[in-house]
């Protein structure tokens, strides 16, 4: 039997406790250690996980994570935004929820091979957005392989997708811009050369070509060809120009003239200006020529209409007057200042009023009644006299939008008295003076345009035969009866002329036009003075001759409506008085009745 006392001993003890304790604390380092190891190895694989999604979000375009069975690990907003889901809906799920035509079947060989050799896929699809568009992507699948948790290789694949429709989109808008600037350069006639220190190369543009005379890349760009063609004239100054651009860097700002490769004279303003870097490092310098022929003929020929205006408008008898908005004078003409007495200067800011000159009230409310400048206006000369002024009238913007008024007249003063002295002529009687029957009708005219349907208006016309007049002309000649005949129009007039427009209708016959409501009484009164002035004799050669009158009598609206009624009705009681040899005959019905049995009675015999 075995002795375990013997084999127990204190020392063996001792022995097996120290290695049991060693073997204790060895395995609680080894698991230490380890537990470390995984703890590292999740958190390296946590932090790739976190920087890929990371760098997912900053990509523009549309980017997604997935492993190796097809589920989304996570993608970035762009993806989110046209997939119209939130991310708690996408991650974790297949990719195949993404709504496209792609089928990895149709793939699968081409899609190993690629990521075997390169780790790099490409291939186009189109994406079934949830508003009804199929848009067109370019994906690119990039294999990415990283330790798992339990340190074993894991498979991952970023896919970015770039939308083909918005690509072609932002190309095209850029190839516009591109040809709108080309355009709008061609259009401009701008045309521009740029140095690039850093390839020492030149650049010229196409419109730098066309304006210097050649076809685009005809000729090697170079700056001693811009300078050759500078006109001989200018060419010292441009050569100056150019040492004090590229010597001394300074901008340059310049006008001259170049002889093209076509033989053309071409108006060029010139500009250089010169960048710089952080470090004040010369980067490039970029010239700008632009074609100015076009504005300076244009302002050379504006100059020379404006000085050919002025001489115009300085030399010949028309007025002309610039006035603002207001009608403050703003410039005046040499004819102008001539007829009022006061020059451009001391016109300008002035009332268009106030240069008319100091018109009386009846001349100042008529000019302001009209300022459309249709009719002739009156204005004072420096002496004092009237001049009346036919104006044409414009209205225009200027440049700075100051509305302006142009009047451009002329001086129809000569004219007017010429007018007034013809119509003098025609409408008064060359004896008397007095106006004639043209006069008359207008008159009558103008009063029943106004009045004649106003029933509280009114008017009587009185005719009035003179009885006798032949005897003066047969027994003393035609002188003696224009001499009565000024006596009586004297007579008649300086008593009833008051009353209204006194008429000398024929060469026996007066009218008296009186606008005014009065009663049979005053009428009959009125015929009355007439018939008693006119018995009073009228000396002739020594002799006295004794006269006699038939006055017929119409009224306004009692008798007549119109004009013509009212003179035919009066006509009528005149010679009704003559018939029935009375002083005076008031229109009545009977009279009008009798009037139409003897029109009756001469178209019978007549016919």
């Amino acid at each position: 039997m075995v002795d375990f006392s013997k084999i127990f001993t204190s020392d063996h003890i001792i022995m097996m406790v120290v290695v049991a304790t060693i073997v204790f604390f060895g395995w609680i380092l080894f698991v230490v250690l380890k537990s470390k190891e995984t703890k590292r190895r999740i958190s390296n694989y946590e932090v790739w996980l976190k920087l890929y999604e990371g760098l997912i979000n900053l990509v523009k375009e549309c980017a997604l994570l997935v492993d190796e069975a097809g589920i989304i690990q996570t993608m970035n907003d762009q993806c989110l935004n046209y997939s119209g889901k939130t991310a708690e809906k996408m991650i974790g799920k297949s990719i195949q929820r993404l709504q496209t035509d792609y089928m990895h079947s149709d793939h699968r060989e081409a899609f190993k091979k690629a990521m075997s050799e390169t780790g790099i896929y490409e291939f186009d699809i189109k994406y079934f957005h949830n508003s009804g568009d199929i848009i067109p992507f370019h994906v690119v699948v990039n294999l990415i392989a990283i330790e798992n948790k339990k340190n074993e290789p894991q498979t991952f694949y970023c896919v970015t997708a770039v939308d083909l429709k918005t690509t072609n989109e932002k190309d095209d808008y850029i190839n516009q811009q591109q040809d709108e600037l080309l355009e709008i350069q061609h259009l401009a006639k701008l045309g521009y050369w740029k140095i690039d220190y850093l390839t020492k190369k030149i650049y010229w543009s196409r419109e730098l070509y066309s304006i210097l005379g050649y076809e685009e890349g005809e000729v090697e760009p170079t700056l001693d060809i811009i300078y050759s063609m500078a006109y001989e004239d200018d060419q010292n100054r441009v050569w100056k120009a150019f040492l004090s651009a590229f010597q001394n860097q300074k901008k340059v700002d310049t006008q001259y003239r170049i002889k093209n490769n076509r033989g053309e004279i071409r108006d060029i303003y010139l500009r250089i200006r010169h960048f710089f870097s952080d470090g004040n490092e010369h980067l490039r310098t970029i010239g700008i020529l632009q074609d100015i022929t076009a504005q300076v003929d244009l302002r050379e020929e504006l100059n020379a209409q404006l000085t050919y205006t002025d001489t115009v408008l300085n030399n010949c008898s028309l007025l002309y007057i610039e006035c603002n908005s207001d009608f403050q004078v703003s410039s005046i003409n040499n004819q102008v200042s001539h007829l009022i007495g006061i020059n451009n200067e001391a016109a300008r800011g002035k009332q268009l009023l106030d240069v008319f000159g100091k018109l009386n009230r009846t001349h100042r409310k008529f000019v302001e009644e009209n300022m459309n400048f249709k009719k002739p206006m009156p204005i004072k000369d420096y002496t004092g006299d009237i001049h009346y002024i036919q104006w044409d009238h414009a209205t225009f913007t200027k440049k700075n939008n100051e509305f302006a008024n142009i009047l451009l007249g002329i001086d129809i003063s000569e004219t007017i008295k010429k007018r007034k002295a013809l119509e003098e002529s025609f409408a008064l009687d060359p004896i008397t003076k007095l106006p004639n029957r043209y006069k008359l009708d207008q008159v009558l005219d103008n009063y029943f345009e106004k009045n004649g349907k106003r029933q509280d208006k009114h008017l009587v016309l009185l005719f009035i035969h003179i009885k006798g007049l032949f005897v003066v002309a047969d027994g003393f000649g035609q002188s003696a009866e224009d001499q009565v005949i000024r006596l009586i129009s004297e007579r008649l007039y300086s008593a009833i002329g008051k009353y209204g427009l006194f008429v000398r209708r024929y060469a026996n016959q007066f009218v008296l036009f009186y606008p005014c409501d009065i009663d049979e009484e005053r009428t009959i009164e009125l015929c009355k003075l007439i018939t008693e002035l006119l018995k009073i004799p009228f000396t002739v050669k020594d002799s006295q001759i004794k006269l006699g009158s038939h006055i017929g009598v119409s009224k306004f609206p009692e008798h007549a409506s119109f004009k013509e009624d009212l003179v035919r009705f009066a006509s009528a009681a005149m010679h009704e008085a003559q018939h029935l040899n009375v002083d005076y005959y008031f229109y009545n019905q009977d009279l009008e009745l009798d009037v139409k049995e003897k029109m009756k009675k001469y178209r019978t015999i007549n016919y």
